[in-house]
């Protein structure tokens, strides 16, 4: 007579881990899911703050900050208007170049450093706008910084709150940032002195503007506020400054402006357009420092026009999330700056913004551009409609 069998057979192991495979499809979906919308939730109210904080500068200065600003000098006396020697660093004993002398800069910087106190980093604040601070750490008469750009770890910290959860392709060690605030209309860097620009309004108008009309509330919130030359130009020429723009001018509604977006391009929340230690440094004055032509994309989103009645459509990669596989692990350069000034993210399907009312919206990638267009003007006298968004 034969035995019973105490094992299993061949089948019934295959069923086990068909079975188990099925289980864990199904589990491991459910187990993402809320971490993915616990990030996306977290982006949001980072970009929410950011907006609150804006609308907290606006009514303690009376304008929107702009897209580069100057905060101040280190080692220069602006009563007698003379270079000071030496300079040292007055913080810490951090690095053993620290009792070097320091080379005397200008401090300049984009939107982000303008909305510190608001975003609980007051002291990184002060380190910028207090002269007897330094934000590089070149001693006077090196070649090389001492960290990342040659910017001083005190003034260029990696911040929470600048950083999207989800955001993997921040490459930069030092101000580590995903976001990126509303710089209006495309307009050509080699334009900006003299030039002008063919405007293509997404309400269908044709203009043709100069760099300091591209800057008005028609077409865009934060302007330049740096006084400086532009390198290429005349020596006497220097770059215009956008009037000021207050919570007023926004006739469209603050619930359809936006004034910032995700980014997987932003450059470090303290770099304007890609300034490194040496580009700040002056020997003889301040104003020997060029204005950051790049300045208005690294740190910020523009539109591009596009001429409708033609039947013209934008360019796929200034779409949001536009070429996104192309684009996700792209860094950005002074090739692709332009280009690369648009909303993107690492979350599906679209981008987190946040309104000059301190609200918040997810914007479908699908978007009509020309409702995104008319999202970025606060002032474009454009309807915008919900369902194309």
């Amino acid at each position: 007579m034969r035995g019973n069998r105490s094992g299993v057979t061949l089948l019934e192991v295959v069923v086990v881990v068909i079975c188990i495979g099925i289980l864990m499809a199904l589990l491991i979906p459910a187990v993402n899911s809320p971490r993915r919308g616990g990030r996306r939730n977290q982006c949001t109210i980072q970009l929410k703050n950011l907006s609150l904080a804006a609308i907290q500068y606006e009514n303690t200065k009376g304008e929107m900050p702009g897209w580069v600003m100057e905060f101040g000098h280190f080692g220069w006396d602006t009563e007698t208007e003379t270079v000071l020697s030496p300079l040292r660093d007055p913080t810490a004993e951090w690095h053993e170049g620290s009792s070097q002398n320091l080379a005397p800069h200008r401090k300049i910087g984009p939107w982000a450093v303008a909305l510190l106190p608001w975003l609980d980093a007051q002291p990184t604040y002060e380190h910028w706008t207090e002269d007897r601070y330094p934000i590089l750490t070149r001693a006077e008469g090196s070649t090389t910084g001492f960290s990342g750009q040659g910017f001083h770890p005190l003034a260029a910290p990696n911040l929470a709150i600048m950083q999207c959860p989800s955001d993997h392709s921040l490459a930069e060690n030092e101000g580590r940032n995903s976001y990126v605030a509303n710089a209006g209309v495309f307009f050509p860097p080699r334009d900006m002195v003299a030039g002008e620009h063919a405007i293509f309004h997404p309400i269908g108008e044709i203009k043709t503007v100069s760099f300091a009309e591209s800057m008005t509330e028609e077409f865009g919130v934060f302007g330049n506020q740096l006084s400086a030359r532009l390198k290429q130009a005349d020596q006497e020429a220097r770059v215009p400054i956008a009037k000021p723009i207050h919570l007023d001018d926004f006739r469209d509604g603050s619930s359809n402006a936006v004034l910032f977006s995700e980014s997987l391009h932003a450059l470090s929340w303290h770099r304007s357009g890609f300034v490194n230690d040496e580009d700040l440094i002056f020997e003889n004055h301040p104003d020997d420092v060029f204005y950051p032509e790049l300045s208005r994309f690294t740190n910020a989103m523009v539109w591009h026009g596009v001429d409708w009645s033609n039947g013209k459509k934008p360019r796929e990669l200034h779409r949001i999330n536009g070429e996104h596989e192309l684009t996700m692990h792209m860094q950005m350069s002074r090739t692709n700056a332009a280009d690369l000034a648009r909303p993107s993210s690492a979350h599906a399907e679209g981008v987190n913004v946040s309104m000059a009312d301190g609200g918040t919206r997810f914007i479908s990638e699908t978007i009509d551009m020309r409702v995104w267009q008319a999202l970025m003007t606060p002032r474009g006298r454009e309807p915008i409609s919900e369902d194309a968004m």
